[in-house]
């Protein structure tokens, strides 16, 4: 009489007893999301933070879809109303993909989207919360005074999701209560 071999592949690598086994092409088993399994998560992340140069590139994308929004209509109208009609268009475009799935176009490439803190899905005034602050405040971009404070505003947007721990929120995502996260892949 034999013994009964141990259950799974033989020839895969076990983790230890009692300890999680981390896959080196990224993600353990079973985690969708490409983090090391049992590494922690900030308290109030319902899944692994994206990370802030995801975030910016996701921004750029979106960004240059405006971009040329813009220039099309800097180039029928005035400056100040092109800029004012791109940027509310960018508001409403941030805040109508973020309702839906919580990913705008940028988002979906870089595989990362909002959420609520804890789990939840950010409902539609959090969402317009986030949407009014960043980018709607970019609407002032095209007005003297107004813009160049705008500007620094975005810029200690920017520089608050590099510091702020430990979830990686900038203004807009603190006052609506959200987080960006990986997306399941």
């Amino acid at each position: 009489m034999t013994a009964e071999p141990p259950p799974g592949n033989p020839y895969q690598p076990q983790p230890p007893p009692g300890q999680p086994y981390d896959n080196p092409q990224g993600g353990g088993y079973g985690n969708p999301y490409g983090a090391p399994q049992g590494a922690p998560l900030p308290p109030g992340a319902p899944a692994p933070l994206a990370e802030w140069w995801e975030r910016l590139v996701a921004r750029i994308i979106d960004g240059v879809i405006f971009g040329i929004i813009y220039a099309i209509l800097a180039a029928i109208l005035p400056a100040l109303l092109a800029g004012v009609i791109a940027y509310a268009a960018y508001a409403a475009y941030d805040y109508v993909l973020h309702s839906k799935d919580g990913q705008t176009l940028g988002k979906k490439v870089m595989k990362i989207r909002l959420a609520g803190l804890g789990g939840a899905v950010p409902d539609s005034s959090s969402v317009m919360k986030r949407s009014a602050i960043f980018p709607g405040v970019m609407v002032l971009y095209g007005i003297p005074i107004l813009g160049w404070l705008s500007s620094i505003f975005v810029l200690v947007l920017g520089v608050l999701i590099l510091v702020d721990k430990p979830l990686r929120q900038g203004l807009h995502d603190k006052l609506a209560g959200t987080v960006v996260v990986k997306a399941p892949r």
